[in-house]
């Protein structure tokens, strides 16, 4: 298990899982899910571009996680 917000290091695992803060009525609540292979590619171009996230962006994210299961 590792928890992280690198790319290259999420990339390189088997499974991916988000987890996910938020806050509501004076409660914090915590969700966990995990990611099938379109929403991996979505999460680590995320991850990679921020706030925008492009056809590059997704390009790279897909390139890695293909990397990763050649390997």
């Amino acid at each position: 298990l590792a928890v992280t917000h690198l790319p290259q290091v999420a990339a390189q695992g088997d499974e991916q899982w988000s987890v996910a803060r938020s806050a509501g009525r004076g409660r914090l609540r915590t969700s966990v899910a995990r990611l099938d292979r379109p929403a991996r590619v979505e999460e680590i171009a995320r991850m990679l571009g921020g706030t925008e996230i492009t056809s590059t962006t997704r390009q790279h994210a897909a390139e890695m996680l293909q990397m990763q299961s050649k390997g």
